[in-house]
């Protein structure tokens, strides 16, 4: 554990007037580097006359050699965008640019599944993140580094890789969704011990690897467990080549490793759904979803096939390094390039309200009850709306609770009675307030009548 997140009496405080700035909130963060990072969406799409074994060899290739290079930027991704929406017959109007208008979605997005896959270390901290979609039109894999820098409510700031050492086994999806604005339906973290049986069960898979695998022994010593070149490999070794990082190496280079075995894995398995349920229950305790067997098996399938008929499209989240001087990569994330990302790869799952509009809610605890910020976050992502943690009000009043909108405009006051209704608040607690800050759309103080 970084031990850079906590767990204060009450809700952690934070500056509601400020843009989010992790550089700023961690303190820590001294100056800020923009790691390279592409133009386009690191898009894998694989061409009808490769064999797999070096469609796959091409992507990971494809996606380091991009990643490490930086030779994209953002204009690619808003074309990757305008072609999805071309497809599934939505619209797609900017975000949030300073304009006072919250961003139109899609009038008809496809019906999209997703689903968080973690791969966790002998320490219980994530080490591979992958949130995959599955739709009928759509099939997406977004690769996320451990080191993103995330909000957990309740407990603060910390990478994403450290929340799967959380008591609440939903903290990494719910901290992924609201930091993506995409909503996270179901989760699966295996051990590496786990993923090594999976792979396995489908009697393996063929990787091109570029470097040796090595890991340290019993007396401290580098034993090479994978040497480089185009193999087939079995389950211990598939996984350790998931997993590695090399000295020096981006986190980037492990998510290309991991991409490589998981769309394996997803090709290789059963078309009939009980067998995969098979499979999935001989991983044991090393396997925890928030789907039973025959669910996990279903969603695999939907992956299976979108591996089998080439639509499977892979990408890495481009993130921003944060420069602390040392230790673990930490990374925020671009926000233009991320929204423009969402909308691309999961049109059917971002986070609307029932209007159809992107509405972000900052939520402060007026009264200090531990939880309440976090109690209040349930009901605004369950009807639509992106959460911002506010954290403690700079006072305890235990006045009523209020709903503070920009301006008194009709499409304002909707906006309030919204969100209202979503906390169950009377639409007298709506008031009016520019507090100059373009973190939120509407801003809400929970008070003594809040109830959870």
């Amino acid at each position: 554990m970084s031990g850079r997140h906590r767990r204060p009496g009450a809700d952690v405080a934070a500056d509601p007037l400020a843009d989010v700035d992790l550089a700023e909130r961690l303190g820590s963060i001294s100056t800020i580097r923009v790691a390279p990072t592409p133009e386009t969406p690191l898009t894998l799409r694989v061409p009808p006359r490769r064999s797999r074994a070096a469609e796959r060899a091409r992507r990971r290739s494809l996606i380091r050699r991009r990643v490490l290079l930086g030779l994209a930027g953002v204009g690619a991704v808003v074309t990757v965008v305008a072609v999805v929406v071309a497809l599934t017959g939505g619209v797609v109007i900017p975000g949030r640019d300073g304009n006072d208008a919250p961003q139109r979605v899609a009038t008809g997005p496809v019906a999209q599944r997703t689903m968080l896959v973690q791969v966790t270390g002998v320490d219980g901290v994530a080490t591979a993140s992958a949130l995959v979609g599955v739709g009928a039109q759509v099939h997406s894999v977004v690769l996320i580094p451990s080191g993103v820098l995330v909000e957990v409510p309740g407990t603060g700031t910390l990478p994403l890789g450290e929340t799967t050492t959380l008591p609440e086994p939903s903290s990494p999806s719910q901290a992924l969704t609201d930091l993506l604005g995409v909503r996270i339906d179901d989760s699966w973290v295996l051990t590496a011990q786990a993923l090594a049986a999976l792979v396995d069960a489908v009697g393996g898979v063929r990787a091109t690897v570029d470097t040796d695998v090595v890991r340290t022994d019993a007396d401290g010593g580098e034993v090479v467990v994978v040497r480089p070149g185009n193999q087939e490999l079995r389950g211990s070794a598939a996984a350790a080549y998931a997993t590695y990082l090399g000295d020096g190496e981006p986190e980037q280079a492990r998510l290309a490793r991991f991409d490589d075995v998981f769309t394996a894995v997803a090709g290789g398995l059963p078309q009939d759904s009980a067998a995969v349920a098979t499979v999935v229950e001989g991983l044991g305790d090393g396997s925890r979803s928030t789907l039973d067997a025959a669910g996990l098996a279903d969603r695999l399938g939907m992956l299976r096939a979108a591996t089998a008929d080439e639509s499977l499209v892979s990408d890495v989240l481009p993130v921003t390094e944060y420069d602390t001087g040392g230790g673990a990569a930490t990374y925020g994330i671009d926000s233009g390039q991320v929204a423009a990302m969402m909308r691309a790869r999961f049109p059917g799952a971002l986070q609307t309200d029932r209007s159809g509009s992107v509405l972000r809610v900052l939520v402060e605890n007026g009264v200090g009850t531990p939880g309440l910020v976090e109690q209040a976050r349930s009901k605004l992502v369950t009807a639509g709306f992106r959460f911002v943690n506010g954290g403690n009000a700079a006072d305890f009043t235990g006045e009523p609770s209020s709903v503070i909108i920009p301006d008194g405009t009709e499409s304002r006051v909707r906006q309030g009675q919204r969100v209202a209704a979503a906390l169950g608040l009377p639409a007298s607690s709506i008031a009016t307030s520019d507090r100059g800050q373009t973190v939120a759309d509407v801003i809400v103080i929970l008070g003594s009548d809040f109830a959870p």
